[in-house]
């Protein structure tokens, strides 16, 4: 019986090691993990969130010229303003696949941002540095919600024209610029 006994606790204590090596962590290894987490969610999130603004406004930046190329082919001129879905339907465009028209297709909507078909002002297009605007039609591109989607607005004409606005006052954000006359360069780089 002795025997028995000492092989019943045996086996007792060999299910017990066992048990506690499949339990997993201890509690001071569970707060270390939530320590560690806990500390690259805080450093992490504000830099996904920088680095998805940054993608933005590259993606908006090459959509704009992509655009004003697009009205390029479709030999755009001033008097004959075309629509974004009228853009959209050249083969090149197709990339825009996932893109919203709204306002009566005069905004599209891609990646966090806004843009639209804007006539520029013979003044203005006349002033413009180095014939970057010498045509009257370009492209304008800004934020759907500044400081969330992007924060830079930017302009492009068919010739390769581009220009960038810091927008770090919010000039134009969402809907409620669409339309909006460009009135001047001033903070236009």
């Amino acid at each position: 019986m002795s025997n028995r006994t000492d092989l019943s606790n045996r086996t007792d204590l060999s299910n017990r090691t066992d048990l506690s090596n499949r339990t997993g962590l201890s509690f001071s290894g569970v707060l270390s993990l939530v320590a560690v987490v806990s500390v690259l969610v805080v450093v992490s999130v504000p830099h996904l969130s920088e680095l998805a603004l940054q993608e933005n406004e590259a993606d908006a930046r090459g959509t704009a010229q992509i655009l004003a190329r697009a009205m390029q082919a479709l030999d755009a001129r001033p008097r004959d303003q075309p629509t974004m879905r009228e853009l959209l339907r050249l083969p090149e465009l197709r990339t825009l696949g996932d893109a919203e028209l709204l306002l009566g297709d005069a905004v599209l909507r891609h990646h966090g941002y806004l843009f639209e078909v804007t006539r520029l002002s013979a003044a203005l297009a006349v002033s413009a540095e180095s014939g970057a605007l010498r045509e009257r039609l370009a492209i304008r591109a800004w934020p759907w919600a500044h400081g969330t989607t992007g924060v830079a607005a930017f302009l492009a004409t068919w010739e390769g024209g581009r220009l960038e606005h810091s927008n770090a006052v919010p000039h134009w954000e969402g809907l409620a610029s669409a339309g909006s006359q460009l009135a001047g360069l001033e903070g236009w780089r």
